[in-house]
């Protein structure tokens, strides 16, 4: 028998983008959450380290800011903690083309030999994509909540352990 709290509805939609199949390893998606919470709590070490453990190397103060207008941009809708668009108020033709602009010059400033790791483009696309749905269908979500219950006992090891189980079990190993 169910009780009230079985009662909740889980509702989903899946997104596929076949041209952006990958298997993030877990110190990735760990670098993820620690972004967030780098971000977040403008802890800069914690920003530093969770770029490192993506496979960015040799970062100077310089690219952490540049790559920090980056993510504050993406990570935007996570850390503010109120129901909100995507684009909060940014015509979608627009969104996100001044930050890329301003990355972009900052970086070529710099000499621009900044080698980006796959799985930053992977996530980057995923993100946009995912933004870019958020954007067509008109969500208004707080999607700082919403994360926050996504990475709520995260843990790298335990990911890893799930991971490769699943990946022995299709034979993707």
């Amino acid at each position: 028998m169910r009780g009230p709290e079985d009662a909740r509805e889980v509702e989903a939609i899946n997104l596929y983008d076949y041209g952006c199949v990958r298997i993030f390893p877990p110190t990735f998606v760990g670098g993820v959450v620690e972004l967030y919470r780098g971000l977040a709590d403008g802890d800069e070490g914690r920003v530093v380290h969770a770029y490192e453990s993506w496979g960015f190397v040799n970062l100077s103060r310089a690219t952490v800011d540049a790559l920090n207008i980056w993510a504050r941009f993406i990570y935007g809708p996570l850390t503010d903690d109120r129901v909100r668009s995507i684009a909060d108020g940014v015509k979608p033709g627009e969104y996100g083309r001044r930050e890329i602009a301003t990355v972009m010059q900052a970086l070529k400033a710099q000499g621009g030999a900044l080698k980006v790791p796959r799985e930053f483009v992977f996530m980057d696309r995923a993100a946009i994509g995912l933004g870019g749905a958020f954007l067509r269908l008109g969500a208004e979500l707080n999607f700082h909540r919403l994360f926050e219950e996504t990475i709520a006992g995260f843990d790298a090891a335990a990911m890893a352990a799930r991971q490769a189980e699943a990946l022995q079990r299709f034979a993707l190993v």
